[in-house]
């Protein structure tokens, strides 16, 4: 039986983890909101699929690979944004949390794992930009835990069955994304998001 998880502890964690410091609009960069993070993470340990390897798809600064490692994952972080890499590498040392950070696109990824975790581009700047995440993580995971936007629902649901995949739970939310980029003309913008839970066929 697991022991229960510090649920104030994950999230002040996930709260301190630091922005980019310059976001990317090509790679659509922006920080995983604490709320569904901690959500995210949270039903994955309670689904089991945080108790061995753990990979981060495209983590940014990290908060979803930092929270799985407290969470007692062994997490991989991989990102192509070397800068990101940085900051939550020094995050993750000054919190004493252990993760292996990797620069490399996650196309790259080669070695069959236990979970995948991301918070992938919701393809508005690079369209199929999702669909890649998508099919690369089932190919490479037993269970995948996915964000997507809700617009996106049907064409997902669809694209996860012709890949191999099945969806095992999802929920709805709102999903608040902070000002990042400079051409934004709000500090915050709340959109329609969809978490997956989905699990590898092939």
């Amino acid at each position: 039986m697991q022991n229960s998880p510090d649920v104030i502890g994950l999230s002040k964690l996930i709260q301190g983890v630091p922005d980019f410091v310059e976001a990317k609009p090509e790679l659509e960069q922006y920080t995983t909101p604490v709320d569904i993070a901690t959500f995210m993470l949270l039903n994955a340990f309670a689904e089991g699929d945080l108790k061995r390897e753990v990979v981060d798809f495209g983590c940014g600064t990290g908060r979803l690979g930092i929270g799985a490692a407290f969470l007692g994952a062994e997490v991989i972080a991989i990102d192509i944004d070397i800068e990101a890499i940085e900051v939550g590498k020094k995050y993750s040392e000054e919190k004493e949390i252990a993760i292996k950070w990797m620069e490399m696109p996650i196309q790259n990824w080669s070695q069959k794992i236990d979970t995948i975790i991301m918070n992938p581009p919701f393809g508005a700047q690079r369209p199929g930009a999702d669909r890649e995440f998508i099919k690369k993580a089932l190919e490479m995971a037993e269970k995948v835990w996915t964000i997507h936007l809700a617009d996106s629902g049907k064409f997902i649901d669809k694209f996860v069955e012709d890949n191999g995949g099945k969806i095992i739970s999802s929920w709805k939310m709102d999903m608040e994304l902070k000002r990042t980029m400079r051409y934004h003309t709000k500090e915050s913008k709340k959109v329609k998001a969809i978490l997956y839970h989905l699990a590898s066929l092939i």
